[in-house]
């Protein structure tokens, strides 16, 4: 298949939470910005987000919306867009909110979007992404295909390589579906015990297990007493 070459990159607790509170102590300043730093050099075409993570990015979640007339076909549309560098959102039911056909934060510079759908959305958000400029893809009829996510995204949007930042839900999507080719995980030397916080991966309630096997690239310490984790998942396409 073709698709692209897609890394796993995150800034971990030590126990492996993704979000809580250890990034606030000072002594994970130094880790995290290299781990920033990081991601600036990996120079990718797109960031994928999961809903949940997307939302932050973007406006938040869509309130109600106005009711359309029309029905749109379940066709991909590509807004214009001349950043040439995307975030993409998998969000199959929509939700997310848009202030504008493009976002620029963290300091990563201006990124358009690609919204991932599947066809029993609502004309009424097809036409919501259309006014404020935003692409969209439809991977699945009432199920997300990852795999078809993945070939539209190299074939329609030209994608070589991008990065999955979570949230843990999307990030097992694309592993457990083999469409991962490098794990990079920077260790922060912070941990927080929080008993809500979502490791690297998690899957579904009730979705059967499938573990993954890994081959270790690197481990390399970083200023800071932070340690960058590189690995190979073992079942990559």
């Amino acid at each position: 298949m073709n698709r692209p070459y897609t890394i796993c990159y995150l800034n971990l607790s030590m126990e492996g939470h993704i979000d809580g509170d250890f990034g606030r102590l000072p002594e994970a300043a130094p880790a995290t910005e290299v781990f920033r730093q990081g991601w600036l050099e990996m120079h990718a075409d797109a960031t994928i987000y999961g809903a949940v993570t997307m939302a932050m990015f973007a406006a938040g979640r869509v309130g109600e919306l106005p009711k359309v007339q029309k029905s749109y076909p379940r066709e991909d549309y590509a807004a214009p867009c001349e950043t040439g560098r995307y975030y993409v959102a998998i969000s199959p039911d929509g939700g997310i909110a848009y202030d504008s056909p493009t976002i620029d934060v963290r300091n990563r510079g201006v990124h358009g979007v690609i919204h991932v759908l599947t066809e029993d959305i609502s004309d009424d958000y097809l036409e919501y992404l259309r006014e404020h400029g935003i692409s969209y893809i439809f991977c699945g009829k009432e199920k997300l295909d990852p795999v078809l996510m993945m070939e539209k995204l190299y074939s329609q949007f030209g994608l070589r390589k991008v990065i999955i930042s979570g949230g843990a839900y999307a990030d097992w999507t694309l592993l457990s579906h083999g469409l991962i080719d490098e794990i990079k995980v920077m260790l922060v030397p912070v941990v927080d015990g929080d008993p809500n916080s979502h490791t690297l991966f998690k899957r579904m309630e009730g979705e059967e297990s499938h573990p993954v096997a890994l081959s270790l690239v690197s481990a390399e310490p970083v200023e800071g007493d932070g340690l960058m984790l590189t690995y190979k998942p073992k079942n990559a396409r």
